[in-house]
């Protein structure tokens, strides 16, 4: 059963909520760029690419917790 409380309270607005749509765009711009520097560029690139792509996975982990947990 469902308690129809829960479903008519309103979301409590954090920064999470606020900037999940841009922060959701940056990092998809972020994550290309990483790939292309992975997949086209030089040894350094690759290096950039790869490490910024591990930074960055880890950064959406983090947020996804974050969101979970209400902050």
């Amino acid at each position: 059963m469902t308690d129809r409380d829960n479903a008519t309270r309103p979301t409590r607005k954090t920064w999470t909520t606020t900037y999940r749509i841009p922060i959701a765009v940056v990092c998809g711009l972020l994550g290309v760029l990483c790939a292309w520097g992975l997949v086209a560029g030089g040894t350094t690139e690759k290096w950039v690419g790869g490490i910024g792509l591990v930074v960055l996975i880890a950064w959406m982990l983090v947020f996804q917790t974050l969101h979970r947990r209400g902050y």
